[in-house]
């Protein structure tokens, strides 16, 4: 079970999340998500409104959130859409 929300920092432990649209066609991404002490995060891809996550590759340091290609199986495209949580 998860800590409670309380004390000084209550503020730091709210998760923050967003939306971002990829364009051209990188082999992977960053997102700043203004959280430098995240420690997990969640995300899905959408393509053409279709959950496209099989096999996405995804890691966080210091805030950022990576989402990379993951050799032939999956590989990020122009448009696609992505849904993320940090916390």
């Amino acid at each position: 079970m998860a800590g409670s929300i309380s004390g000084i920092d209550w503020v730091s432990k709210i998760p923050v999340g967003g939306t971002y649209t990829v364009s051209g066609t990188p082999t992977s991404i960053t997102i700043n998500t203004g959280k430098p002490n995240a420690v997990g995060f969640v995300f899905q891809v959408f393509r053409a409104g279709v959950e496209a996550t099989t096999a996405a590759k995804g890691s966080i340091t210091g805030g950022a959130l990576k989402i990379e290609n993951n050799s032939s199986t999956f590989v990020l495209t122009a448009a696609d859409v992505i849904n993320w949580i940090v916390f």
